[in-house]
């Protein structure tokens, strides 16, 4: 792992964005921007370029903004990077961003503000909005839970905190270990866990982010078995850690709202 710091930065940041990236799908730079332009300036970004070719990299490397940190792994599973970003980050608070993503202007101040004024809740998701390549908005997911007894109702059945829009404290990720390597339901796992040991998640009624729905995501029947795998496996854990028969109720509902989805996904392609 490699990293390049910027040495004149020495403000400690308040809020510490992780961006991992291997590869730039056309939205990299914007995803960057997004962040750089917010109005929450006591910040910083930490960039974990992944197995990244040397023109992704050297790219990075023409930034030129002090609160932009860069790192190289050469590891390319996504929570591994996520928990390196993190044993770097400096700020108190732990923002994720995807690398093909909008983060709206005002996300992180509000985010921030938010954990603030509620102690007691240890990360904060919010709403979000669906956009395609160009940027266009296709649409919002359905409304997400807001209040802690809310999402933690909603768990067994949905990872209900957005990844992409979660802003949390970096004492409560380190005190529950941080992400867990090998799986690719690193944040329903999270979410999880932190529930478990008594952390309160929320989330907030703005939509705070531009999610980009576009064709080099990982889609397709592997990738499906994968995902559904991952999750039944986290709903029997939790059940034989906490005995609570709604994750078996979670994990049938999971598995046929996935199921269907992908169904109607399948059959818009084809007649369409």
């Amino acid at each position: 792992m490699s990293s390049s710091d910027n040495p004149g930065e020495t403000l400690v940041p308040v809020v510490s964005v992780i961006l991992p990236v291997n590869r730039d799908d056309g939205f990299l730079f914007q995803a960057i921007e997004s962040v750089l332009h917010q109005t929450l300036r006591d910040l910083e970004l930490i960039i974990v370029a992944n197995r990244c070719s040397d023109e992704v990299w050297s790219a990075l490397g023409q930034i030129g903004d002090p609160r932009v940190r860069l790192l190289r792994s050469d590891i390319g599973q996504l929570p591994f990077n996520l928990n390196l970003g993190i044993e770097h980050a400096r700020g108190s608070y732990i923002a994720r961003m995807d690398a093909d993503d909008i983060a709206h202007p005002e996300r992180l101040e509000i985010q921030r503000r938010y954990l603030d004024e509620h102690p007691d809740v240890a990360a904060v998701g919010s709403w979000y909005e669906h956009i395609d390549e160009q940027g266009r908005r296709r649409g919002m997911p359905a409304p997400l839970p807001l209040t802690p007894e809310a999402v933690r109702r909603r768990l067994p059945f949905e990872s209900c905190l957005p990844h992409p829009t979660v802003m949390a404290r970096k004492s409560a990720l380190l005190a529950v270990g941080g992400y867990a390597y090998g799986l690719f339901a690193e944040d329903w796992d999270l979410w999880l866990r932190l529930s478990r040991a008594g952390y309160r998640l929320a989330n907030i009624d703005q939509v705070l982010l531009s999610y980009r729905i576009h064709s080099n995501q990982s889609t397709g029947l592997r990738s499906l078995r994968r995902n559904i795998g991952n999750v039944l496996a986290l709903h029997v854990r939790e059940f034989v850690i906490q005995g609570r028969p709604v994750f078996f109720l979670g994990a049938f509902y999971y598995v046929g709202s996935t199921l269907l989805r992908a169904l109607i996904s399948w059959l818009r392609n084809r007649l369409l």
